[in-house]
C-alpha cells in the first residue's frame, strides 16, 4: 500500500534526533543562512537519512537562538486540544511585562529581561497575544457625540422615509495635494543581493521649491464630480465665487431631475461659514443643504461619516502617489489627479454612498456618537 502523502503542515511537526538537528543547524550556518542550499547539502551528505523540509533549517536556527535547545518545546499531550504546557517562570515574567504595559514592544522586553527577541515573540504567540494597531481618530470635544447622534438619526430616518434620499445628496470636500505626498519610510525598501554592499539609495524629499494644489470634488450617487482646482488659500470670498460661477458647470452631466431635488453638503471649515455663502445656499438649496449654520447642521470632526473622506481622498492619494516618488512638476501633479479621478469614476458604485454610509451611521449610533473606525 502506498504511503499516505504528507498533509500540509506536517513538515512543521517533524522531529529529529539531537544528532540530526545538530547537523541541520551546522549546515544552515555553513550555507550562510540559505535554507534551500542547506537542504541540498544535507541530502548530499546524508542520502540515507529522512530528508527535512526546507523550513526546518531556519526553524532550528531560531529555536537555538531563542531557547538554546535544538528540540522543540513539547506540548502536554494529555490535555485536550493540544493546550500548551504551563509557562515557566521566564515565560511568566515576559507575559507580566505585557500585562503591566500593553503598549510595550518585544524589543524592549527582550532588552530588559536579557533574552532574545525571538524568545519574547514565541512566548506571546503561545499565550495568544496579537499586536493590534491603533486607529488614528479626531479628538472629540464636548457635545460632539450628541451632535453626531442627532445627525445620524436624522439621516437614517430620512432614508427610511425615502429610499432615494442618500442618492440625492451631493457630498463635497476640499483636499490639498503636494509634490511629496505621504510616505511611510518603514515600508519603503530597496531589494538587492545579500552579498552586495548597502547601495545607499536615497529618496528626495522636502524640496525648497514647494508646490501644491487645492482640489474640490463631490460625489452624488454613483457620479464623481470634479476635480476643480481652487485657490491654495481658500476663503469665504473665493468659495462663494466658486459656488456662483463654477458649480453649475460641474453638474452639467447630472440629470435635471436630480439637480432639482439635490441636497448640498459641506463641512464646517471657516470658508464655508461665510454669511454670503450660507445666504446663497439658502436661496439655491432651500432647506436642502447640510453644513455649519445650515438647516441640517454638520457635526464637527466627523470625517468617518462622509464618503469624501472615508473613500474618495484616500483612494485618490494612493493612486497619485503610488510610486512613492515626489511629483517633479505642478503640471504632472495636476495630470495625476485628473487621471486618478478617471480611474475611480470607472469603478464607482452607489454602494459607496448608500450601503457603506448607512452601515457607518448605524455603528455611530451603537457607539453613542463616539469614534467608529475601530469597529469597521
Amino acid at each position: 500500500m502506498a504511503a499516505e502523502p504528507p498533509r500540509r503542515g506536517d513538515h512543521a511537526r517533524q522531529s529529529f534526533s539531537n544528532e540530526e538537528y545538530a547537523d541541520i543547524f551546522y549546515l544552515y550556518g555553513y550555507c550562510d543562512g540559505d535554507a534551500a542550499a542547506a537542504r541540498r547539502e544535507y541530502l548530499q551528505r546524508y542520502p540515507n537519512r529522512r530528508p527535512p523540509h526546507v523550513t526546518v533549517f531556519s526553524a532550528v536556527y531560531r529555536r537555538v537562538r531563542g531557547t538554546g535547545n535544538v528540540q522543540r518545546q513539547q506540548r502536554d499531550a494529555g490535555r485536550p486540544g493540544g493546550i500548551p504546557r504551563i509557562p515557566r517562570a521566564e515565560d511568566e515574567e515576559i507575559l507580566s511585562k505585557f500585562q503591566e504595559d500593553p503598549t510595550t514592544s518585544t524589543n524592549i522586553v527582550a532588552r530588559r529581561l536579557g533574552v532574545s527577541q525571538w524568545k519574547v515573540w514565541s512566548t506571546v504567540h503561545t499565550a495568544g497575544l496579537y499586536p493590534y494597531h491603533y486607529t488614528p481618530v479626531h479628538v472629540m470635544e464636548e457635545g460632539d457625540p450628541v451632535r453626531r447622534l442627532d445627525f445620524c438619526r436624522f439621516m437614517l430616518n430620512a432614508d427610511a422615509e425615502d429610499p432615494m434620499f442618500f442618492r440625492k445628496i451631493l457630498w463635497t470636500d476640499e483636499s490639498k495635494f503636494d509634490q511629496d505626498g505621504i510616505t511611510n519610510y518603514h515600508n519603503l525598501h530597496f531589494w538587492a543581493p545579500k552579498e552586495q554592499r548597502n547601495p545607499g539609495k536615497k529618496r528626495p524629499s522636502k524640496s525648497q521649491r514647494r508646490f501644491s494644489l487645492n482640489v474640490w470634488m463631490g460625489i452624488i450617487n454613483d457620479n464623481l464630480i470634479g476635480p476643480y482646482f481652487l485657490p491654495n488659500y481658500l476663503n469665504g470670498e473665493n468659495y462663494e465665487t466658486f459656488l456662483r460661477e463654477d458649480l453649475s458647470g460641474l453638474l452639467h452631466d447630472i440629470p435635471l431631475a436630480t439637480r432639482q431635488n439635490m441636497w448640498y453638503q459641506h463641512d464646517g471649515c471657516p470658508a464655508h461659514c461665510r454669511v454670503t455663502v450660507r445666504r446663497w445656499l439658502d436661496e439655491n438649496y432651500r432647506h436642502r443643504w447640510i453644513g455649519r449654520g445650515g438647516p441640517i447642521p454638520w457635526p464637527a470632526r466627523s470625517p468617518d461619516i462622509t464618503p469624501m473622506d472615508y473613500y474618495v481622498w484616500g483612494h485618490m492619494k494612493s493612486i497619485v502617489y503610488c510610486d512613492n516618488v515626489p511629483v517633479p512638476t505642478l503640471d504632472q501633479l495636476r495630470d495625476r489627479i485628473i487621471n486618478a479621478t478617471n480611474d475611480i469614476r470607472r469603478t464607482l458604485t452607489s454602494n459607496v454612498i448608500k450601503s457603506e454610509l448607512r452601515k457607518r451611521m448605524r455603528v455611530c449610533i451603537r457607539n453613542r456618537g463616539s469614534h467608529i473606525e475601530q469597529n469597521l
